[in-house]
């Protein structure tokens, strides 16, 4: 009986398997993420994807409401689950939200 070969690296799945889809493939793929959050997650999975949609200029990627996605992510990615998301959504957040130009009121039911 033969005994199993050794697993090598080159056995292995690429570790950023999203690398190997052409730029073209990737902004098709970023343009179809419809929800803040998903790109928030988006770009903080893949900083590379994220930079890729913010120079290519995608809409949702320059929105303010991102902003605001990214920061509530990055709080509750280091907070954990001691924090809800209400009390990560604070009085700063809301304010430069607010005070961005870009911002409007078809925001709100997303906030």
């Amino acid at each position: 009986s033969r005994s199993p070969r050794a697993r090598t690296e080159d056995d292995a799945p690429p570790a950023d398997w999203l690398a190997e889809l052409p730029h073209e493939l990737h902004l098709r793929i970023l343009e179809g993420v419809d929800d803040f959050s998903d790109c928030a997650a988006f770009s903080l999975a893949s900083p590379r994807l994220g930079l890729l949609a913010l120079r290519s200029g995608l809409a949702r990627f320059k929105d303010p409401l991102f902003a605001v996605a990214m920061r509530l992510l990055l709080i509750q990615r280091f907070a954990g689950a001691f924090v809800t998301v209400s009390a990560t959504l604070n009085e700063a957040t809301l304010r430069a939200y607010a005070a961005d130009r870009r911002a409007t009121a078809d925001h709100f039911p997303w906030l």
